[in-house]
């Protein structure tokens, strides 16, 4: 008998009677596979668990950080005496970081914890009769598929960060770290293992055929980065597959704020290959929403009495004049073409809860509670700190503003530069309106059918074919702008626009924020690059891979430190 759960109290009955002693041992709260499982919705219950774990594991925190703070999109400033935090925000930045860094150590911790919890449910599944409690065969491939791939899942995040890892599937065994090498061919026989048994039909919080095929697509484009072998065909094969429908019915949604809004129109996006099912109270961005926001927010978003803590931003676009950075990479905002829909400043614009824009950006007003919707422009929000008492601008700079009538500046711009106002918002997993319950009520997509049209093209790109990335790219990017002036903006009719720069920006422009820019720049060779408030990298070790955490090391002589420059 496998236990799951390992609580024991033991009870200690002892009856002298004159003719016998009883001595029984009854055990009241173990778990085991024979009285826990005992219908669908306890399997699914322990099937959803490492699910759970998993939407933390991507959105709430260290790997989301490690990222996106390590790239040229986003950047968490200190404004004024606010967000200095040790410093860890600026090695982050400027690639300085060392193997005792929180979020290095917690984007270890974190997957393996994961992957524990699902070795856990695979090893009671193993001795757990299906159709005793009404479920099939097929139900039991389903569930053992989903929580392979979502090992992998977990998987992908490790191999990506630190390349040599161990491979676990018993919850007893500590091993010793396997090759990168090993590890994806570990991951592709997983995933070719699960597929044919998960269901087709893409259910909210749960893996299906076409997410774990995408994950594959995930894994052959990056292949060559993590293994030193280009999967570039088997790349182009299944994303193909996807698309075609081999693996369930997909399509590109024709609203750009579909994909993050599935909750808001009750039914789920057609481009979600796999999406996790936001509600208040369930699955939450609660940390997202700190984070991004201002100390005022609930004033401009209406989220509730929920004010943000001001940290993370968009790396700025402009120069304390007002110019814009020469850099090539970076300065996000900028890169979105005027006119394009998602660089509209975010705002609810009618009763139903419907919204446009991607950011907050300029003059910042008061939700407008009365209508329900939009802005009150007779109600400015002001500012709590360095702008007490003024209006609240958000501007697309980093630097002391507050201090330039005094003939200040001298800091210049960069991270540790910031005041109450620097920097645009990102907003793109709206909408916030408490007043229409739909605070916290987002969705937020972990794999969309765009990157897999993203990663086709990139593929075909690089191959020398770029009329057919061409067409791939618009088959998404039309959706952003309006008819009047998709002519201008479309590749296919201006394939000369169509450069590695121009690649690398569109896949920032289309995934901003969705915890990929890092993985993105290291695979075209830009991660190194220098950025605003951010040098080219030294060359003392590799910034690509991150070093085995310290605390691992030093609490398992089995773990070696692989990474180089930190042996």
């Amino acid at each position: 008998m496998k236990k799951i759960n390992f609580l024991y109290i033991f009870l200690f009955l002892g009856m002298i009677m004159s003719s016998c002693t009883d001595l029984t041992e009854e055990p009241f709260d173990i778990l085991t596979t024979d009285n826990y499982f005992t219908d669908k919705n306890s399997v699914e219950a322990a099937v959803l668990r490492p699910y759970e774990h998993g939407h933390w594991c991507a959105w709430d925190g260290d790997r989301w950080m490690l990222q996106e703070l390590t790239a040229d999109h986003f950047v968490w400033t200190q404004k004024g005496k606010h967000g200095w935090d040790e410093g860890q925000w600026v090695r982050l930045h400027r690639h300085n970081w060392d193997f005792l860094q929180n979020q290095i150590n917690g984007s270890w911790v974190g997957p393996y914890q994961g992957i524990s919890q699902i070795n856990n449910v695979l090893l009671a599944f193993n001795n757990l009769d299906f159709a005793k409690i009404g479920l099939s065969e097929a139900d039991k491939a389903n569930y053992s598929g989903e929580l392979r791939t979502l090992r992998v899942w977990y998987y992908t995040w490790l191999i990506d960060f630190f390349r040599f890892v161990p491979i676990n599937e018993d919850i007893t065994t500590v091993n010793a770290q396997s090759t990168p090498q090993e590890v994806f061919a570990y991951m592709e026989k997983e995933l070719k293992e699960a597929i044919p048994g998960l269901r087709k039909e893409a259910i909210p919080g749960h893996f299906s055929q076409g997410s774990a095929a995408a994950l594959l697509v995930r894994m052959y484009l990056n292949a060559k980065v993590w293994t030193g072998v280009d999967r570039s065909a088997d790349c182009m094969t299944v994303a193909q597959e996807i698309i075609d429908g081999k693996y369930g019915t997909f399509s590109i949604d024709t609203d750009y704020r579909g994909p993050f809004r599935s909750s808001v129109l009750g039914k789920k996006s057609p481009e979600n290959l796999f999406e996790w099912p936001h509600a208040r109270n369930t699955y939450e961005l609660g940390w997202m929403y700190s984070a991004f926001h201002h100390y005022k927010s609930n004033s401009i978003l209406d989220t509730d009495g929920w004010n943000g803590y001001n940290g993370i931003h968009l790396t700025p676009s402009r120069d304390l004049d007002g110019k814009i950075y020469n850099y090539s990479l970076g300065k996000p905002y900028e890169k979105y073409a005027d006119g394009d829909y998602r660089k509209r400043n975010y705002e609810v614009i009618d009763g139903d809860g419907n919204y446009e824009g991607f950011f907050l950006v300029g003059p910042q007003y008061e939700f407008d509670r009365k209508k329900g919707y939009g802005y009150d422009a007779s109600k400015p929000v002001t500012g709590s700190e360095e702008w007490s008492g003024k209006q609240l601008i958000f501007v697309d700079q980093v630097g002391r503003f507050s201090e330039k009538p005094n003939g200040r500046w001298s800091e210049g711009s960069g991270v540790t530069t910031g005041e109450e106002n620097s920097g645009v918002r990102l907003v793109k997993f709206g909408p916030l309106s408490h007043s229409h319950g739909l605070f916290m009520n987002n969705s937020v997509a972990e794999i969309r059918l765009a990157e897999v049209y993203y990663s086709l093209a990139e593929c075909k790109y690089k191959a020398g074919d770029k009329v057919a990335a061409a067409k791939l790219l618009d088959a998404v990017r039309k959706r952003n702008f309006p008819a009047s002036i998709w002519a201008e903006q479309s590749y296919e009719a201006n394939i000369a626009k169509l450069t590695d720069q121009e690649f690398i920006d569109e896949w920032g422009r289309e995934f901003l924020g969705e915890h990929r820019r890092r993985t993105d720049l290291i695979r075209w060779g830009r991660f190194a690059e220098a950025w605003w408030d951010k040098e080219q990298d030294k060359t003392d070790k590799d910034y690509e891979v991150f070093p085995i955490p310290s605390r691992i090391v030093n609490s398992n002589p089995m773990i070696k430190q692989t990474t180089r420059g930190w042996e």
